[in-house]
């Protein structure tokens, strides 16, 4: 993995793969305590069903360890693993909701609210899967890993919240990474408009349903830390042990040049 400072472009850290769009390294964004988050370690995706050989050969390269799937049982039924599925790399399937709870691509607001509400209506819906997903995190035996959903949006961005936030990552940092989504969304709108699974499904959905907004994301980190006091207590509190999560940043940190 080529080195770089914190100040990195979207480009540098996005993955090059045929079969997904959204596929990007979570490495070289500065904390408050002056480290860096490491790269080559922690991946966010879209879904990765479609990948192609070529694309599985990148990923071998990276000695990925976990896949983490963050989709509902229906959407894994209706696509299958793909490729990977015969890849000797554990595989934890930890869906963040039930198949009832409204979603297969991207997440709608909440009714007469704002779609940071439906992400901090995740840590109640998916406390269970997203404190398993963040406890996989503190095994360097896991790791590399990648957590996807179906766009890497949504669900996928409330874990990535989560774990930078509890490593000490500012807020318009995790913002920023947040919004690397909004360029990517034509191609993964475009691939699933054009699977039979999933096509008139979205012809019914309002093109709003996918918008990526950093007002979504920093309202949701505001009342993250507002009514919880931050990602690290919400994880103290749902029973992650503190030694974990400093487990957690010894092994997704290391020092700042």
């Amino acid at each position: 993995m080529v080195e770089h400072d914190g100040n990195v472009e979207p480009a540098e850290r996005l993955v090059a793969l045929e079969g997904a769009h959204n596929f990007r390294d979570l490495g070289g964004y500065p904390t408050r305590g002056g480290s860096v988050t490491r790269w080559g370690t922690l991946f966010r995706s879209d879904t990765l069903h479609e990948l192609t050989p070529s694309d599985v050969e990148v990923l071998r390269a990276f000695g990925l360890g976990t896949i983490v799937d963050l989709r509902t049982t229906r959407e894994v039924e209706l696509t299958g693993r793909g490729l990977l599925a015969s890849e000797p790399v554990a595989y934890r399937h930890l869906s963040v909701i039930s198949d009832g709870g409204g979603e297969v691509m991207a997440a709608p607001a909440a009714p007469g609210g704002e779609l940071s509400e439906r992400y901090l209506w995740y840590l109640d819906a998916g406390r269970h899967t997203l404190l398993e997903s963040l406890s996989l995190m503190t095994d360097p035996f896991n790791l590399p890993l990648v957590f996807h959903c179906a766009a890497g949006k949504d669900r996928t961005g409330v874990l990535a919240a989560l774990v930078l936030d509890m490593v000490g990552v500012d807020r318009e940092v995790i913002v920023a990474d947040y919004m690397i989504t909004a360029g990517r969304m034509d191609l993964i709108l475009e691939r699933y408009r054009s699977d039979p699974a999933f096509a008139s499904r979205m012809a019914r959905m309002p093109a709003s349903r996918f918008g990526v907004e950093a007002r979504s994301m920093e309202r949701f980190i505001v009342e993250l830390h507002a009514r919880f006091g931050g990602a690290r207590a919400w994880a103290l509190a749902g029973g992650i042990a503190p030694e974990s999560i400093d487990r957690m940043a010894d092994l997704l940190l290391e020092p700042g040049v």
